[in-house]
């Protein structure tokens, strides 16, 4: 029990002095010049109780304007996120979808660096197929790696990878001494890895370890639809030609 704790509890309670006499006999004793702060200075037991609610209410008030401002960020980022989700699943061709999920990260989050990483073999990404019709013009952003690259990323387990203060950035070779913390989101299609999303930001501490995924992920999946949609369609398309 603290101070406070117990003043109330003898102010309510005086019939503990019944048992405790000598002690209620040494109160009586104590002169106010006794007293290390004179009584007039002293706040009274119920001025005590009315401060500490009082700064109770103030704690609890700046509380719930953090949690409204968090739920303001939140819905801003919602809106934001469902704008680039929907120019992803419209878009059917590859390199459009890939220059406007760049530029729309960029213009509404300001993270200048976005690589998708594609795994080399995957059933899903058909790297000979895709560098035959792009011709190179996706290099940028849109790079191919090993089953053995994606696997040590992520430890052999796909979750998402945040890193402050990188020293070098295994994605962002051109502009690694720019990127000083990043974010690996794995693309998954049917539990199986078949790329990443990969964003960077001069930022050391814009991406850290225990900060949420949540949107980066659902970004992620709608990624992967998008590419496999976009697929299917060249797919398609070189059907009906033959």
């Amino acid at each position: 029990m603290n101070k406070d704790q117990v003043a109330i509890y003898l102010n309510g309670h005086l019939e503990f002095f019944n048992e405790y006499p000598e002690l209620l006999s040494k109160i009586k004793e104590i002169e106010e010049e006794d007293l290390p702060i004179e009584p007039i200075k002293t706040l009274s037991l119920t001025d005590r109780i009315i401060k500490r609610v009082h700064d109770d209410k103030e704690r609890l008030k700046s509380k719930l304007e953090g949690l409204f401002e968090i739920s303001r960020a939140n819905e801003k980022i919602q809106d934001h996120l469902f704008e680039i989700e929907q120019l992803v699943l419209t878009s059917t061709n590859l390199n459009q979808m890939v220059n406007q999920l760049r530029k729309e990260i960029l213009n509404r989050f300001g993270i200048p660096s976005v690589v998708i990483c594609l795994v080399q073999g995957s059933d899903h990404f058909m790297e000979d197929r895709l560098r035959e019709r792009y011709h190179g013009e996706l290099d940028e952003t849109l790079k191919f790696i090993s089953k053995e690259t994606a696997s040590s990323w992520f430890e052999g387990n796909p979750k998402p990878v945040l890193r402050s203060e990188v020293q070098e950035s295994e994605v962002f070779f051109s502009s690694e001494n720019l990127i000083k913390s990043e974010a690996l989101i794995p693309i998954m299609v049917k539990e199986t890895l078949v790329g990443v999303i990969a964003c960077g930001s001069p930022n050391a501490f814009h991406f850290y370890e225990g900060l949420g995924t949540e949107f980066l992920e659902r970004m992620a999946n709608k990624v992967a639809i998008s590419i496999t949609n976009i697929l299917l369609i060249d797919q398609l398309k070189d059907q009906l030609v033959h």
